[in-house]
């Protein structure tokens, strides 16, 4: 009688054991998956980049917003960025506009403000980026969620202050942060989606007091031995004593 059911117990003692492990090491297979992933072959893409921003409140509010379309390309002679004819002559006529309205929205003119060499290399090397990440924050724990129909695993890690603000002086005003970074991982450790999250609070002087939230989230392609980034949204507020601001963005990239 014992041994009868002795047998099913360790079956079943087995079979979670062999779960567990199965899961245990994502944050190994993610690791290894980057490393794999530091390609250099060529790539390019059609980026979309918009977005919106408000300041102030009231009759005091301002919009400013940003649109534009370019062409993204990266291979052994360096990063390339291009814009079609129609988006140059777009620019150049919101420049004139500026001249004789300087609080002209210009969504050309802003997009292409923002597209500098910093904000492009992270979309088609994104490995490096994620490692950089992971590398600065603290492992917390590994989950299983259900995404897109399919079972992933998700690394949760609590990133420190310094991920957020390079500035040490700036970093000195604040006096309560959380930072969060989950990686959504598939069987083989590929990231496949990341969400980033902060929420701070802080003070300078006695006169000056600020909060802000922010949520980003990206989602992954593989291009060969590169890992790409094809879509990344931002949703971020804050509010301090002499202004009130919101965003939201989305950069999109099409690969070809």
């Amino acid at each position: 009688m014992t041994s009868k059911n002795i047998h099913p117990i360790a079956l079943g003692l087995l079979a979670f054991a062999f779960t567990q492990n199965a899961w245990a090491d994502g944050l190994v297979d993610l690791q290894q998956a980057l490393a794999k992933l530091n390609g250099s072959e060529p790539v390019s893409g059609l980026l979309n980049v918009s977005f919106s921003e408000t300041r102030g409140e009231g009759k005091d509010k301002k919009l400013k917003t940003g649109a534009i379309q370019s062409t993204l390309s990266e291979s052994m002679n360096g990063l390339d960025i291009r814009y079609s004819k129609d988006v140059l002559v777009k620019i150049a006529q919101e420049n004139r506009l500026k001249l004789t309205d300087e609080e002209a929205d210009t969504p050309a003119l802003n997009g292409a403000e923002i597209l500098s060499a910093s904000s492009l290399i992270p979309i088609l090397s994104s490995a490096r980026t994620i490692l950089d990440y992971i590398e600065q924050g603290e492992f917390t724990s590994e989950e299983r969620i259900e995404y897109l129909n399919k079972e992933v695993r998700v690394l949760d890690f609590t990133l420190p202050l310094e991920s957020f603000i390079d500035d040490k002086k700036i970093r000195g005003y604040v006096s309560k942060f959380k930072g969060s970074y989950k990686v959504l991982i598939n069987e083989e450790g590929i990231p496949i989606e990341t969400r980033m999250s902060y929420s701070g609070k802080g003070s300078a002087y006695i006169f000056f007091s600020m909060t802000a939230e922010s949520e980003i989230t990206s989602q992954f392609q593989t291009d060969g031995t590169r890992l790409v980034r094809v879509n990344r949204t931002v949703e971020s507020n804050s509010s301090s004593t002499f202004n009130d601001r919101t965003y939201s963005g989305t950069w999109q990239l099409a690969l070809q």
